[in-house]
């Protein structure tokens, strides 16, 4: 696997965009060696006619870019796709989707082979794909106006991203329909693209989960393969369209993909995952190469920007800010990067080159908190500076200690509260325990209120001065309430079980299964009948949650950022209630609370006004 990449990262610079001039036809036509010919044959193809001059022009920007697009082949891939072929009910437009899902998976992918464009390209499929890609352009209303750029990088190329090369473009007739639709109605085509690809959307998902879960059920796909998918329906159809991505959020652990619509009209680009969390960098894969660092230098240099396909396009998406940094000390390689926290480690987003101590980093995204840092020979991750948070306004403010400055911290959290995470809580405010000697509660008692909104964490009602009941049960105050476990107990701390009775009592198991990430809707009531009389002393309930408050027995480490060192243990405690105190913690710097006992969800934060602000 090693060997494939290495081979595949000076294949890439040889050609790559970074170089001072652009990457000569000759340079390309001398390394596809046997292969040869057969780009000249396109060449030659289109060099015959005047008229083809404008194909001339796409041919050769395809072939210059060609190094370094490739597809995977081997048994292992074979077999898979086999299968695909053969399980009943699987549309071409799944196995599109589906083709490239074992390149994901580490122990499948070293059994494959890279199976290079440039060396193996045939040139009457190269012919033909130009062809039906003009083709599109001409006939196609919605197209007349845009410009040969946009046609070259969103419309033209004959593949997506690794996928087996085949006659994709003549799929067209599953869409047909709405085809007909963008023809008739192509002065709104910016309404038509996005319903055409939410259409498509729902097509592949309908038509893929039952392919997946009764054939398929070692691999998944996500919104890397979806995006692929919605994709190749834009180019089928003829509308111009690109995949973006942030490769890790700056504020919740994850990446996302999209596909976006090309359209001229649009100043912004938009992406409903971007407003809901926070980026550092959005790039747009492309079939140019673009710059990157410099990799016949022996610096270690992460593989992310050594892939000559990714165009940085975050001011389409984002308000950015220069960064322009000070280093401490002149770093010893040639390139920095900027860091933000993602999945329990810091991942590089973007790169510059170093100018003495000086770093400049552009379009950089808001509201977050990076890390300057570079790489040991040893590919080993060095903090060049103290993290620092970009805000909103742009201005730098550093994270370091402040000297002889301690603080007392009382923590409840340790990963970011979801924005709908108070919608899980709306429920239970003014719900209401009741007891009763008969299952239908045609008489009861209240023996409690739920006065507060709860947190994400167990709450509790004392029960006192009550007689022995059999039937207990909880109401709601809404329909739809959301509850995670619900825990009886007697006076002696010990806890009560019984059979689940009321009208939501089919859903009703996940409240008692001691999982805080299981939960149910309740819409009536459901109740519990232990068979016989019983005391009950405290009521305790969660609300549906993210396990991501502090649980009694769970055993947690709160470290600080300190640098050059890192991240410094300032203690550990197993949490006997539902915060955790911390005395003289260093003032002035990044934090890092996490569960050594489950979980994987934690968010680093600062310490503002006596409160954790996560980022």
């Amino acid at each position: 696997m090693r060997k494939q990449f290495l081979f595949l990262l000076i294949l890439v610079y040889l050609f790559s965009g970074c170089r001072k001039n652009p990457v000569l036809l000759e340079e390309v036509l001398a390394y596809s060696g046997a292969n040869r010919p057969e780009l000249e044959k396109v060449i030659a193809h289109y060099a015959r006619n005047p008229e083809d001059s404008l194909k001339l022009r796409a041919a050769v920007f395809l072939i210059e870019n060609m190094p370094g697009h490739y597809a995977m082949e081997g048994q292992v891939l074979e077999d898979y796709w086999a299968k695909l072929d053969t399980t009943p009910g699987v549309h071409y437009h799944v196995k599109k989707m589906m083709q490239t899902v074992p390149y994901h998976y580490p122990n499948y992918r070293k059994r494959m082979q890279v199976c290079e464009d440039v060396k193996s390209i045939r040139a009457d499929y190269l012919i033909s794909r130009i062809d039906q890609a003009f083709a599109q352009w001409k006939d196609r209303p919605w197209l007349k106006e845009i410009d040969y750029e946009t046609f070259r990088d969103y419309l033209l190329p004959y593949r997506v991203e690794n996928e087996p090369l085949d006659y994709w473009r003549d799929s067209v007739g599953i869409f047909r329909k709405r085809l007909d639709e963008c023809l008739e109605w192509y002065d709104n085509s910016w309404w038509n693209m996005q319903k055409l690809a939410g259409f498509f959307f729902s097509f592949n998902n309908n038509l893929a989960r039952p392919v997946i879960d009764s054939a398929f059920r070692d691999y998944s796909y996500d919104c890397v393969t979806t995006s692929m998918t919605e994709l190749f329906a834009m180019r089928i159809i003829g509308i111009p369209a690109a995949i973006d991505f942030t490769p890790g959020f700056a504020n919740h652990n994850g990446r996302h993909y999209w596909m976006m619509p090309i359209d001229n009209r649009i100043n912004n680009a938009d992406c409903i995952q971007l407003k809901l969390n926070t980026a550092a960098k959005v790039y747009r894969r492309t079939f140019a190469h673009q710059a990157i660092p410099d990799y016949t230098s022996k610096e270690y240099i992460p593989p992310f920007f050594l892939e000559p396909f990714n165009k940085d396009v975050t001011d389409l998406y984002l308000q950015t800010s220069e960064v322009d940094l000070e280093l401490p000390k002149r770093p010893s390689g040639r390139y920095a990067y900027l860091a933000i926290f993602n999945d329990l480690k810091w991942l590089p987003v973007a790169w510059t080159t170093v100018r003495g101590k000086r770093v400049v980093f552009q379009n950089m995204g808001k509201q977050v908190v990076y890390l300057p840092v570079g790489y040991s020979q040893e590919e080993e991750m060095l903090p060049l500076a103290p993290p620092f948070v970009l805000y909103q306004d742009g201005s730098v403010h550093d994270l370091e200690i402040i000297k002889d400055s301690v603080q007392t911290m009382t923590l409840k959290r340790k990963y970011t509260s979801r924005s709908q995470s108070d919608s899980w809580t709306n429920g239970l405010l003014g719900a209401r325990f009741e007891c009763s000697d008969t299952i239908d509660f045609t008489t009861s008692d209240t023996v409690g209120i739920i006065e507060q909104q709860p947190g994400n964490h167990y709450s509790h009602i004392k029960i006192k001065n009550t007689m022995p009941e059999r039937y207990w049960r909880f109401v709601p105050s809404i329909r739809n309430c959301q509850l995670a476990e619900l825990v009886f107990r007697d006076a002696e701390g010990r806890v009560l079980t019984g059979r689940l009775i009321g009208p939501d009592v089919v859903r009703g198991e996940k409240l008692f299964d001691n999982d805080p990430l299981t939960y149910t809707y309740i819409d009536q009531w459901i109740g519990i009948d232990f068979g016989v009389p019983q005391a009950v002393s405290e009521i305790f309930y969660l609300p549906r949650n993210d396990a991501n408050g502090i649980f009694p027995g769970d055993r947690y480490e709160l470290f600080y950022y300190r640098f050059p060192e890192g991240w410094i243990s300032a203690g550990k405690q197993t949490a006997s209630d539902h915060t955790l105190v911390f005395h003289r913690v260093p003032a002035g710097t990044l934090y890092w609370l996490r569960n050594k006992t489950t979980g994987i969800e934690e968010r680093i934060f600062t310490w503002e006004k006596g409160e954790a602000r996560f980022w």
